[in-house]
């Protein structure tokens, strides 16, 4: 086998081993009484070696906040490529990172026991302009600028996500924030709450998550017909 190729798979497994090591000693002992050697030690690898992959204890937990985020993009993946209709897609995107923001313990103690708590759990700015634009060419969004309406989301859910962490707002906050994102996006008002009375269908957590999981039914067909006429089920 390639040499670098070994050594790329080396230092993948190395990387991976500290942040799983980081995460669980913090949610264990707490940002504060966790030090890079205990780290190490738990990761079995030598202290010097840590100083390869990060410059300083907080570059780690840094680091391991964006591995959780990626993990969350990551379950969602699947349940995003089963759905067809772009309004559909944005609804059920918005839904599961607002439930997560409202659900999550595993990021709310970990941002809270490391300092991190500026950051939010927000879709992928990439993943949400292919969104909108999927919709735009699909005569099902009416935007003017795409960019600029992400950033309008992106605003919007972290407020939104700021005020649920700060136990300000709830479960009915979500449904109105989505509807009025939809409204954004040029869905009429109709249309926009029947979406937004679609449920968050069951996703798996990865193994490194400990998300509460979603007590609801997968969409049905019946649910996407009504969504695209327009009509809400009685």
């Amino acid at each position: 086998m390639n040499v670098n190729i070994v050594n790329s798979e080396k230092r993948k497994v190395t990387h991976r081993a500290l942040l799983d090591a980081a995460r669980d000693l913090v949610f264990e002992k707490g940002h504060d009484r966790v030090s890079v050697q205990e780290i190490t030690s738990r990761a079995r690898i030598a202290t010097g070696t840590y100083y390869n992959y990060f410059q300083s204890k907080q570059d780690i937990f840094i680091a391991v906040a964006e591995d959780m985020r990626a993990q969350l993009s990551e379950d969602l993946e699947s349940t995003r490529a089963a759905i067809k209709d772009p309004a559909m897609l944005v609804t059920i995107t918005l839904r599961y990172y607002f439930e997560q923001a409202l659900d999550n313990e595993d990021w709310r103690e970990f941002t809270r026991c490391t300092g991190l708590t500026d950051r939010r759990l927000l879709q992928p700015a990439k993943q949400a302009v292919d969104d909108i634009t999927r919709g735009v060419r699909g005569g099902r969004f009416r935007v003017d600028d795409v960019h600029f309406t992400q950033e309008l989301i992106t605003g919007m859910m972290s407020h939104v996500i700021l005020s649920v962490e700060r136990g300000q707002a709830g479960r009915n906050a979500i449904d109105y924030a989505i509807r009025a994102i939809l409204q954004m996006l040029g869905l009429p008002e109709l249309v926009s709450r029947a979406l937004t009375q679609t449920p968050l269908p069951p996703i798996a957590a990865g193994k490194r998550m400990r998300a509460v999981p979603a007590n609801v039914t997968p969409i049905s067909a019946f649910a996407e017909e009504a969504v695209d006429s327009g009509q809400t089920a009685s």
